[in-house]
Parts: C-alpha cells; structure tokens; sequence
C-alpha cells in the first residue's frame, strides 16, 4: 500500500466513523424520550423525597436540641 492509498484509507475511515457517530447520537436521543405517564411518576418520586428528606433532616436537628439540652442538666 502506498501512501496515498493509506491517506485516502484514512480519510474514509475517519469520515465513516463520524457519520456512525452522529447516526448513533439521533439514534439514542429518539429513544430516550420517556413518555407522560414516566415522566409524571418520576415528579411525584422527587416530591417524595423531599419529604423524605425534610422529615429525616428535622428529626436530627431536634435530636441534636434534645441531646444538649440533656448534657446541659
């Protein structure tokens, strides 16, 4: 193989590769649409947490109060 075949090699290759990769980029984002039902689950899931995490929060900061009121007796 000469080299001009292995530049012209080179350059299909690279040019192949990059429309793979655009293909596969359009590819995987028309599949990750999540659909209404998915999406609507997913936004009670986080109210959830956040309350969660509110109550698991205050319980330890009144947990905190209740220990040093008790190391102040």
């Amino acid at each position: 193989m000469n080299p001009f075949e292995f530049v012209i090699l080179i350059l299909v290759l690279s040019f192949g590769y990059s429309l793979l990769a655009q293909y596969l980029k359009r590819r995987w984002k028309q599949n990750s649409r999540l659909s209404p039902e998915v999406v609507a689950r997913l936004d009670a899931m986080e109210d959830r947490l956040a309350v969660l995490e509110r109550i698991v929060t205050d319980r330890r900061e009144h947990l905190r109060g209740e220990f040093e009121s008790l190391g102040s007796r």
